[in-house]
Protein backbone atom coordinates (compact mmCIF):
# COMPACT_ATOMS: atom_id res chain seq x y z
CA UNK A 1 0.00 0.00 0.00
CA UNK A 2 2.75 2.43 0.57
CA UNK A 3 4.10 1.60 -2.69
CA UNK A 4 1.18 2.43 -4.00
CA UNK A 5 0.41 5.65 -2.50
CA UNK A 6 3.94 6.87 -3.53
CA UNK A 7 3.32 5.65 -7.80
CA UNK A 8 0.01 7.97 -7.10
CA UNK A 9 1.91 11.26 -5.84
CA UNK A 10 4.35 10.57 -8.42
CA UNK A 11 2.31 10.49 -10.97
CA UNK A 12 0.05 13.04 -9.61
CA UNK A 13 3.00 15.20 -9.79
CA UNK A 14 3.84 14.43 -13.07
CA UNK A 15 0.00 15.59 -14.67
CA UNK A 16 1.09 18.95 -12.45
CA UNK A 17 4.20 19.21 -14.58
CA UNK A 18 2.63 18.53 -17.64
CA UNK A 19 4.16 20.68 -20.56
CA UNK A 20 0.57 21.10 -21.88
CA UNK A 21 -2.99 21.77 -21.36
CA UNK A 22 -5.28 18.65 -21.42
CA UNK A 23 -8.78 17.59 -20.33
CA UNK A 24 -9.50 14.72 -17.87
CA UNK A 25 -12.54 12.00 -18.33
CA UNK A 26 -13.14 9.17 -15.87
CA UNK A 27 -15.59 6.06 -18.15
CA UNK A 28 -17.18 3.34 -16.91
CA UNK A 29 -16.37 0.13 -17.65
CA UNK A 30 -16.97 -3.53 -17.27
CA UNK A 31 -13.89 -3.04 -15.15
CA UNK A 32 -13.86 -0.47 -13.33
CA UNK A 33 -14.22 3.42 -13.71
CA UNK A 34 -10.87 4.41 -16.10
CA UNK A 35 -9.54 8.21 -16.32
CA UNK A 36 -8.73 9.33 -20.19
CA UNK A 37 -5.82 12.17 -20.42
CA UNK A 38 -7.41 14.38 -23.46
CA UNK A 39 -4.92 16.79 -25.28
CA UNK A 40 -4.32 17.96 -29.14
CA UNK A 41 -6.70 19.53 -31.09
CA UNK A 42 -10.55 18.46 -31.65
CA UNK A 43 -10.34 18.35 -35.48
CA UNK A 44 -6.93 15.92 -36.06
CA UNK A 45 -7.05 12.23 -36.19
CA UNK A 46 -6.98 10.15 -32.95
CA UNK A 47 -4.15 8.23 -31.11
CA UNK A 48 -4.54 6.58 -28.67
CA UNK A 49 -1.53 5.71 -26.08
CA UNK A 50 -2.58 2.79 -23.12
CA UNK A 51 -0.25 3.84 -20.37
CA UNK A 52 2.04 0.92 -18.79
CA UNK A 53 4.84 1.16 -15.95
CA UNK A 54 5.92 3.65 -14.21
CA UNK A 55 8.98 3.76 -16.08
CA UNK A 56 8.12 4.77 -19.53
CA UNK A 57 5.86 7.47 -18.80
CA UNK A 58 8.84 10.32 -19.15
CA UNK A 59 8.67 8.70 -23.19
CA UNK A 60 4.68 8.44 -23.26
CA UNK A 61 4.89 12.12 -22.38
CA UNK A 62 7.82 13.80 -24.33
CA UNK A 63 5.38 11.82 -27.37
CA UNK A 64 2.23 12.96 -26.45
CA UNK A 65 4.16 16.87 -26.22
CA UNK A 66 5.81 15.49 -30.02
CA UNK A 67 2.45 14.59 -31.86
CA UNK A 68 0.24 16.90 -30.08
CA UNK A 69 -0.26 19.44 -33.18
CA UNK A 70 -0.91 16.71 -35.44
CA UNK A 71 -3.35 14.35 -33.53
CA UNK A 72 -6.38 14.12 -31.00
CA UNK A 73 -4.74 12.56 -28.04
CA UNK A 74 -6.07 10.25 -25.49
CA UNK A 75 -3.71 8.63 -23.04
CA UNK A 76 -5.34 6.10 -20.88
CA UNK A 77 -4.45 6.46 -17.41
CA UNK A 78 -3.56 3.03 -16.56
CA UNK A 79 -1.06 0.76 -13.81
CA UNK A 80 -0.37 -2.57 -14.73
CA UNK A 81 -1.99 -5.39 -12.85
CA UNK A 82 0.30 -5.34 -10.03
CA UNK A 83 -0.93 -1.85 -8.90
CA UNK A 84 -4.55 -2.55 -9.35
CA UNK A 85 -6.81 -1.79 -6.73
CA UNK A 86 -8.92 -5.14 -6.08
CA UNK A 87 -11.89 -3.74 -7.63
CA UNK A 88 -10.17 -3.13 -10.88
CA UNK A 89 -8.44 -6.45 -11.78
CA UNK A 90 -7.94 -7.46 -15.70
CA UNK A 91 -6.51 -10.82 -16.32
CA UNK A 92 -3.61 -11.07 -18.72
CA UNK A 93 -4.44 -14.94 -19.84
CA UNK A 94 -7.85 -14.24 -21.17
CA UNK A 95 -9.36 -11.47 -23.16
CA UNK A 96 -9.91 -8.81 -20.68
CA UNK A 97 -7.33 -6.03 -21.83
CA UNK A 98 -9.20 -6.20 -25.12
CA UNK A 99 -12.67 -5.60 -24.39
CA UNK A 100 -11.30 -2.97 -21.80
CA UNK A 101 -10.48 -0.98 -24.64
CA UNK A 102 -12.91 -1.92 -26.52
CA UNK A 103 -15.06 -0.21 -24.07
CA UNK A 104 -12.93 3.01 -23.52
CA UNK A 105 -12.77 3.46 -27.83
CA UNK A 106 -16.87 2.16 -27.96
CA UNK A 107 -18.05 5.27 -25.37
CA UNK A 108 -15.30 7.99 -26.85
CA UNK A 109 -16.40 7.08 -30.18
CA UNK A 110 -13.32 6.94 -31.40
CA UNK A 111 -12.59 5.52 -34.63
CA UNK A 112 -9.45 5.34 -37.30
CA UNK A 113 -7.38 5.96 -34.72
CA UNK A 114 -3.37 5.33 -34.06
CA UNK A 115 -2.61 3.01 -31.48
CA UNK A 116 0.69 3.17 -29.62
CA UNK A 117 1.65 1.26 -27.15
CA UNK A 118 5.20 0.98 -25.22
CA UNK A 119 6.16 -2.23 -23.43
CA UNK A 120 3.34 -3.07 -21.08
CA UNK A 121 1.42 -0.41 -23.12
CA UNK A 122 2.39 -2.53 -26.21
CA UNK A 123 0.95 -5.89 -24.71
CA UNK A 124 -2.45 -3.90 -24.27
CA UNK A 125 -2.34 -2.76 -27.35
CA UNK A 126 -1.91 -6.36 -28.99
CA UNK A 127 -4.97 -7.45 -26.80
CA UNK A 128 -7.32 -4.73 -28.44
CA UNK A 129 -5.93 -5.89 -31.62
CA UNK A 130 -6.98 -9.18 -31.18
CA UNK A 131 -10.16 -8.63 -29.79
CA UNK A 132 -12.02 -6.12 -32.16
CA UNK A 133 -8.99 -3.79 -34.18
CA UNK A 134 -12.14 -2.15 -36.46
CA UNK A 135 -11.66 1.22 -34.78
CA UNK A 136 -7.68 1.50 -34.68
CA UNK A 137 -6.61 2.16 -38.71
CA UNK A 138 -2.62 2.02 -37.41
CA UNK A 139 -0.83 0.27 -34.55
CA UNK A 140 3.14 1.25 -33.09
CA UNK A 141 4.56 -1.12 -30.58
CA UNK A 142 7.85 -0.25 -28.74
CA UNK A 143 9.57 -2.92 -27.22
CA UNK A 144 6.39 -4.46 -26.17
CA UNK A 145 5.46 -7.59 -23.97
CA UNK A 146 3.33 -10.17 -25.45
CA UNK A 147 5.88 -11.30 -28.46
CA UNK A 148 8.80 -12.50 -27.29
CA UNK A 149 9.27 -13.81 -23.16
CA UNK A 150 11.57 -11.05 -21.23
CA UNK A 151 15.03 -12.61 -20.18
CA UNK A 152 15.10 -12.72 -16.65
CA UNK A 153 19.15 -12.93 -16.57
CA UNK A 154 19.00 -10.21 -19.13
CA UNK A 155 17.19 -8.11 -16.56
CA UNK A 156 19.24 -9.22 -13.54
CA UNK A 157 22.74 -8.64 -14.95
CA UNK A 158 21.71 -5.15 -16.13
CA UNK A 159 19.84 -4.42 -12.98
CA UNK A 160 23.11 -5.56 -11.27
CA UNK A 161 25.43 -3.37 -13.18
CA UNK A 162 23.39 -0.35 -12.76
CA UNK A 163 22.69 -0.80 -8.84
CA UNK A 164 25.03 -3.53 -7.72
CA UNK A 165 21.80 -4.78 -5.76
CA UNK A 166 21.27 -8.43 -6.87
CA UNK A 167 19.39 -9.38 -3.58
CA UNK A 168 16.63 -6.79 -3.86
CA UNK A 169 16.40 -7.38 -8.03
CA UNK A 170 15.63 -11.21 -7.22
CA UNK A 171 13.06 -9.98 -4.97
CA UNK A 172 11.63 -7.11 -7.74
CA UNK A 173 12.09 -9.71 -10.18
CA UNK A 174 9.25 -12.07 -8.96
CA UNK A 175 7.08 -9.49 -8.61
CA UNK A 176 7.07 -8.07 -11.75
CA UNK A 177 4.37 -8.36 -14.02
CA UNK A 178 5.89 -8.21 -17.07
CA UNK A 179 7.71 -11.55 -16.31
CA UNK A 180 3.96 -13.40 -16.10
CA UNK A 181 2.77 -11.89 -19.49
CA UNK A 182 1.72 -14.55 -21.57
CA UNK A 183 2.98 -14.54 -25.28
CA UNK A 184 0.93 -14.58 -28.37
CA UNK A 185 0.43 -17.28 -30.89
CA UNK A 186 0.95 -17.44 -34.43
CA UNK A 187 -2.13 -18.25 -35.21
CA UNK A 188 -3.45 -14.98 -33.25
CA UNK A 189 -0.84 -12.72 -34.69
CA UNK A 190 -2.07 -13.97 -38.14
CA UNK A 191 -5.64 -12.69 -37.73
CA UNK A 192 -4.54 -9.22 -37.29
CA UNK A 193 -4.92 -7.24 -40.43
CA UNK A 194 -4.20 -3.84 -38.84
CA UNK A 195 -0.49 -2.18 -40.98
CA UNK A 196 2.19 -2.81 -38.07
CA UNK A 197 4.72 -0.83 -37.21
CA UNK A 198 7.22 -2.54 -34.46
CA UNK A 199 10.54 -0.97 -32.91
CA UNK A 200 13.03 -2.83 -31.34
CA UNK A 201 15.71 -0.93 -29.14
CA UNK A 202 19.32 -2.70 -28.96
CA UNK A 203 20.02 -3.35 -25.02
CA UNK A 204 16.87 -3.10 -23.54
CA UNK A 205 16.23 -4.20 -19.97
CA UNK A 206 13.42 -6.62 -21.07
CA UNK A 207 13.80 -7.99 -24.26
CA UNK A 208 16.59 -9.30 -26.78
CA UNK A 209 15.83 -6.83 -30.25
CA UNK A 210 16.90 -9.57 -32.92
CA UNK A 211 14.48 -12.08 -31.21
CA UNK A 212 11.66 -9.45 -31.17
CA UNK A 213 12.48 -8.35 -34.57
CA UNK A 214 12.79 -12.34 -35.67
CA UNK A 215 9.49 -13.42 -33.94
CA UNK A 216 7.85 -10.38 -35.29
CA UNK A 217 8.65 -11.24 -38.77
CA UNK A 218 7.89 -15.08 -38.17
CA UNK A 219 4.15 -14.51 -36.43
CA UNK A 220 2.94 -11.25 -38.14
CA UNK A 221 1.33 -10.83 -41.90
CA UNK A 222 0.66 -7.28 -41.48
CA UNK A 223 3.70 -5.93 -40.02
CA UNK A 224 4.58 -2.98 -42.26
CA UNK A 225 7.82 -1.14 -40.26
CA UNK A 226 10.14 -3.86 -37.98
CA UNK A 227 13.46 -2.01 -37.03
CA UNK A 228 16.28 -2.53 -34.09
CA UNK A 229 16.87 1.23 -33.25
CA UNK A 230 20.62 1.49 -31.89
CA UNK A 231 21.13 1.89 -28.25
CA UNK A 232 23.07 5.06 -27.48
CA UNK A 233 22.65 6.18 -23.69
CA UNK A 234 22.65 9.81 -23.80
CA UNK A 235 20.65 10.07 -27.37
CA UNK A 236 18.36 6.48 -27.18
CA UNK A 237 15.24 8.39 -25.86
CA UNK A 238 15.52 11.27 -28.16
CA UNK A 239 16.65 9.06 -31.24
CA UNK A 240 13.63 6.66 -30.56
CA UNK A 241 10.88 10.16 -30.67
CA UNK A 242 12.24 11.12 -34.10
CA UNK A 243 11.79 8.14 -35.67
CA UNK A 244 8.44 7.03 -34.25
CA UNK A 245 7.05 10.44 -34.39
CA UNK A 246 8.36 10.84 -38.71
CA UNK A 247 6.85 7.53 -38.94
CA UNK A 248 3.68 8.15 -37.47
CA UNK A 249 3.10 11.62 -39.30
CA UNK A 250 3.96 10.29 -42.46
CA UNK A 251 1.43 7.62 -41.77
CA UNK A 252 -1.23 10.26 -41.08
CA UNK A 253 -0.56 12.24 -43.71
CA UNK A 254 -0.74 8.97 -46.40
CA UNK A 255 -4.66 8.44 -44.47
CA UNK A 256 -5.41 12.15 -45.38
CA UNK A 257 -4.35 11.79 -48.95
CA UNK A 258 -6.19 8.83 -49.54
Amino acid sequence: MQAKNEIAKIYRQTLDELPFSFERMQIETTYGDTKIIITGLENKPALVLPSGTSSVIPFTIEIIVELANHFRIYWIDFLPRSNQDAEFQLKFEDDSYGKWMFEILSRLNVNNAFLIGIEFGGFVALKALMFDEKRIAKAYLVTPAGIVKPQRVRYLFKRLLQLNQLKKHRKENRKTDIFQIPTISKSQASKMKTPLHLFAVENDLFFSAKRLKKQANKIFTSLKTNRILNDVPTQTRQTILKIISETVRKNKNENSNN
